[in-house]
């Protein structure tokens, strides 16, 4: 019987205000230059974070009577009620759409509250990583899962909420059968342990500039498993202990010794 085995690890650093939407994109612009882009699921292309110039085009729908242009709407259905009413007094009763562009300097907005490496776009399906990638990784998937050499995915989240900041790691494993305690480890734990410090290492380094300063030191860890058959328990105290460790490895700038702890 096939089973899928979820951890779910949240890290919420407080701060007493959320951050405002100018913020929130200089945050954007600040982690894509270290290595992570905020994205949304089902993306059309990796968004440029910073002040660029913007380009917004906006559609209505004209009412014209005898080619004049009268006034203009939002919905084309609309549209097309005005007309049939107005054809009941007037001749020559049309509608058309009218595109607008407006072009100007601003700070990008970001596209979502995923967090993903750099990744090479031209490959289609697959998306493998590049050679900046913040870690190894072999593909990303179009729900921003990413998908690690041993199977297991990952997906990362960064929710700008009120009262704090919410860094959140969800580590899918999809077995043929039900797995070991000690193997479950080995593979959602230990293996990835590398990523979830490179990541709390950006991201802690950011959150904690003068520009937006939050407390990354004393933070609220919520760390659950679950397998799809709904047996849930919390993380043991050794795993939690591991995941925020492996930041200060790579905040020091060295590499992690991905040693398994198992729990008696």
């Amino acid at each position: 019987m096939a089973i899928e085995y979820n951890r779910t690890m949240k890290i919420r650093y407080e701060h007493d205000e959320r951050l405002n939407q100018k913020e929130e994109a200089k945050l954007a612009h600040q982690l894509q230059k270290k290595g992570l882009t905020m994205m949304t699921t089902y993306w059309g292309e990796v968004p440029e974070y910073g002040y660029n110039t913007i380009t917004k085009k906006s559609t209505r729908h004209g009412i014209y009577i005898d080619d004049e242009l009268i006034f203009t709407v939002q919905y084309i259905s609309t549209a097309n009620e005005i007309v049939e009413g107005l054809s009941n007094k007037f001749e020559n009763v049309s509608t058309d759409r009218i595109v607008s562009e407006t072009t100007k300097k601003d700070w990008v907005q970001p596209k979502g509250d995923y967090l993903v490496p750099a990744f090479d776009e031209t490959q289609y399906y697959t998306y493998p990583p590049t050679e900046n990638s913040l870690f190894n990784f072999k593909e990303i998937e179009r729900d921003n899962r990413i998908v690690l050499d041993n199977g297991v995915k990952i997906r990362i989240e960064l929710e700008n909420n009120y009262g704090g900041m919410e860094l959140i790691f969800k580590t899918f494993w999809s077995c043929e059968t039900v797995q070991r305690k000690e193997t479950i480890e080995e593979y959602m734990v230990a293996f990835p342990l590398e990523i979830l410090g490179k990541v709390q290492s950006v991201v802690e380094r950011v959150l904690k500039t003068k520009q937006f300063g939050y407390d990354v030191d004393n933070v609220e860890i919520d760390c659950n498993f679950k397998a799809i058959t709904l047996n849930e328990s919390k993380c043991t105290p050794d795993i939690v202990k591991m995941t925020r460790e492996a930041r200060n490895q790579w905040s020091l700038g060295s590499k992690i010794d991905a040693t398994l702890v198992v729990s008696e």
